[in-house]
């Protein structure tokens, strides 16, 4: 039974589902460029932003031949590169949205100089100006149309569940991270099969990547493979707080460094903005399996980063400003931090 839910107004500058962000990239993109970059299992369009023109730089070694060599530049081109790279994507699990709220803000503030509440970021803004900026708001678009609101700010764990992991026909929820032994998930036992899963009833974040791969692994891996970013960011949420969860388990301790670095500057900032993260850095090399980040590292060299935005769930409340908040101050600082450091050193 579908749990009751809690009437929630949404404010103007929330813009998450599938058709306004859609209708807000054709009306807005004329600094950056908007394309559909492929189609989900349901046939559903995937959208990417592009900011800053790419560098079509010659493919002429493989990033693995590179890497043994012990010169990734051969691969990343780097050096030669006028701007850093950053690759970000969102929503993989669909009703994870909040960073593809705070996504759609930055990308009015590349456009019009203001995020969507008006306000100017210059730091970020001239942070942006340093980067070629690829953006897939929404990654897995047929678990967001399933998602049928626009955030789960305030509303119940039994909300979340319904939501995000969804219930058997039986009337019992399909719980995490339980139904990670079954992949695909047989839609047809499913009452209400949650926004993790595409149509196919497959989480891309661990997807067959070595078989029969969904079509937004497909696009992302596409994507990455093309763009050769120097950082990759992946934007979730929990009903927990917020913070940076473990980096990618083939990253080499270089890498892991960089990205706690990262986690633990984001943190500080948070902080000091009384934004209520993570009380501690919250990374470690994960002991066993993989998911998608690993498969994007290894198909393009860009640092891997996964950020667990909150949903305001009425156990750990925050507002929808607030999430807006933790998404600038994110990008903020992976940027500055890029600009500092240029990403070097991530592979040895």
């Amino acid at each position: 039974m579908k749990p009751e839910e809690k009437q929630v107004n949404y404010p103007p500058y929330w813009i998450t589902s599938i058709e306004d962000v859609k209708q807000y990239l054709e009306k807005n993109a004329v600094k950056g460029k908007f394309s559909i970059a492929g189609h989900s299992a349901g046939g559903r369009e995937i959208f990417v932003y592009e900011y800053g023109e790419k560098e079509d730089l010659p493919q002429t070694v493989s990033f693995s031949s590179a890497w043994t060599a012990r010169k990734p530049e051969l691969y990343t081109r780097a050096p030669e590169r006028k701007k850093l790279s950053l690759f970000i994507y969102g929503a993989i699990h669909g009703a994870e949205v909040e960073g593809t709220a705070g996504l759609m803000n930055l990308i009015n503030l590349l456009e019009h100089g203001v995020d969507l509440r008006g306000r100017r970021n210059d730091a970020l803004l001239e942070l942006a100006e340093q980067y070629r900026l690829v953006i897939v708001p929404l990654a897995q678009p047929d678990g967001r149309a399933r998602f049928t609101r626009n955030s789960m700010i305030g509303q119940s764990l039994d909300v979340f569940q319904y939501y995000a992991h969804g219930y058997w026909k039986d009337g019992t929820p399909c719980k995490y991270p339980y139904h990670k032994e079954i992949m695909p998930l047989p839609v047809d036992q499913m009452e209400h099969l949650g926004s993790y899963f595409n149509d196919n009833g497959v989480n891309c974040q661990h997807d067959d990547f070595f078989g029969n791969m969904q079509p937004e692994v497909e696009t992302l891996i596409r994507l990455v493979h093309e763009e050769r970013p120097d950082c990759i960011l992946s934007t979730h949420a929990c009903e927990a707080d917020p913070g940076m969860g473990f980096p990618a388990a083939c990253l080499s301790e270089e890498g892991l460094n960089m990205a706690q670095q990262i986690a633990a500057s984001v943190m500080a900032r948070q902080l000091r903005e009384n934004l209520h993260p993570y009380h501690r850095v919250n990374l470690r090399r994960p002991t066993k399996g993989f998911i998608l980040q690993d498969i994007l590292f290894m198909a393009s060299g860009g640092l891997p980063l996964l950020y667990e935005f909150p949903h305001g769930c009425e156990n750990i409340p925050f507002t929808h400003e607030e999430i807006i908040d933790l998404g600038l101050t994110l990008f903020e600082e992976i940027m500055k931090y890029g600009v500092e450091t240029r990403f070097k050193n991530r592979f040895f």
